[in-house]
């Protein structure tokens, strides 16, 4: 039977690798504490964030690509928990996930504001019979079936 050689880390290389790991666990409980406590909520408490549910589960399974790929989703739609893990990921993300998420730092600047409460999030377009959320006093391009 072989036996892989392998090098030994020295202390500053464990202590890094230490130091990643307790911050990748960190922020999986801050983002779930986030998640339980309804803070990944709409601005009117009335639409759960789904999909920043869905982007923990996969970053607590460490599926970093797709965990960055809903968290950056959620973080565009203003979602504040999201932004806030999702430029995490964006700048930490050679240390912390041993790969390069890419950002543009308009996209970075736009989540700064959903973090800090700045970023209205999206809102639904339609939103009864025949009207929408525009505001130009337009028909909307969607017309809703009237009940029988």
């Amino acid at each position: 039977m072989q036996h892989a050689m392998t090098m030994p880390m020295s202390t500053t290389a464990r202590w890094i690798d230490t130091g990643a790991q307790v911050l990748i666990g960190a922020t999986a409980i801050v983002a779930a504490c986030i998640a339980l406590t309804g803070a990944g909520l709409g601005r009117h408490g009335d639409v759960p964030q789904g999909r920043f549910r869905m982007a923990m589960e996969a970053y607590e399974a460490q599926q970093w690509p797709q965990a960055y790929a809903q968290l950056s989703a959620a973080a565009d739609a203003g979602d504040p928990a999201a932004a806030r893990v999702a430029t995490m990921m964006a700048r930490q993300g050679p240390l912390l996930f041993g790969q390069r998420f890419d950002v543009s730092p308009e996209r970075l600047q736009r989540w700064d504001e959903a973090t800090r409460g700045l970023l209205q999030p999206a809102q639904p377009a339609l939103t009864s019979l025949e009207t929408d959320a525009r505001r130009d006093g337009l028909p909307p391009a969607v017309q809703v079936a009237r009940a029988r």
